[in-house]
């Protein structure tokens, strides 16, 4: 109940704030609107469209709502109330998870209609947006709570969300790549999520195996979920 208690808050108060509509909404849906219009048959770019859209969607929540409390020092009224460091984190994990996949599925079905083949795998690309939008949600509140200026959020968030749509796979195959660009690719972790997507929806990957994918996801973010736990500790 504490959790989700903490979950309808910031729904309620973050839901329109300015950097989760701009960043989180409007910037996902017309890079996805972009490449539509620039290429028509897209099949093999959804993948990377869904995650970036879920990326974003996410990180850009999640950061919102905590630039916001660090900032009008909202979070320490929050640690007063009888929660633990380890609630706030899995609530905050969540409440971006659940505005990514709002954002991540409008982008899913809008470009399914540019689709030349139907999607192959409900299910498993249901599973792997999920682990995407959960890891994503818990990178975006680690990131939030480790920078020490939360003025400078955003900054860093774009220093490591832009790259990501580069070195992962998302707009090109990382096999069109050189060779000592793959172990790159691989510590991205956005990799993990277009490959997991791109196996649900066209029944292929390009680097990484769906089991591989799935399990890669889960790790991060159970390791980020404890780095930000930590952070938050430092911090308060």
């Amino acid at each position: 109940m504490k959790v989700y208690a903490i979950i309808v808050k910031e729904l309620k108060e973050y839901m329109l704030k300015p950097g989760a509509i701009s960043w989180g909404i409007v910037f996902p849906l017309v890079f996805s609107l972009a490449f539509i219009a620039r290429f028509g048959d897209i099949d093999h770019l959804v993948p990377g469209l869904v995650s970036i859209s879920a990326l974003f969607g996410t990180t850009s929540f999640v950061s919102s709502s905590i630039i916001f409390e660090r900032r009008l020092r909202t979070f320490e009224r929050l640690l007063l109330a009888p929660v633990s460091y380890g609630e706030i984190i899995l609530a905050k994990i969540l409440v971006g998870t659940i505005f990514g996949l709002m954002v991540s599925t409008i982008t899913l079905l809008l470009v399914l209609h540019f689709m030349t083949y139907p999607l192959w795998s409900v299910s498993l690309t249901a599973l792997n947006l999920l682990l995407s939008n959960l890891t994503f949600a818990a990178m975006g509140v680690y990131i939030s709570l480790a920078i020490s200026n939360p003025i400078n959020v955003m900054t860093w968030l774009n220093l490591v969300r832009l790259p990501m749509m580069f070195t992962s796979g998302a707009i090109a195959s990382l096999t069109l790549f050189p060779h000592w660009f793959l172990p790159i690719g691989l510590v991205t972790p956005m990799t993990y999520s277009v490959d997991g997507l791109r196996y649900g929806i066209l029944y292929y990957y390009d680097v990484v195996p769906p089991l591989a994918s799935a399990l890669a996801m889960v790790f991060m973010t159970l390791l980020f979920t404890l780095l930000s736990i930590r952070a938050l500790r430092r911090l308060y």
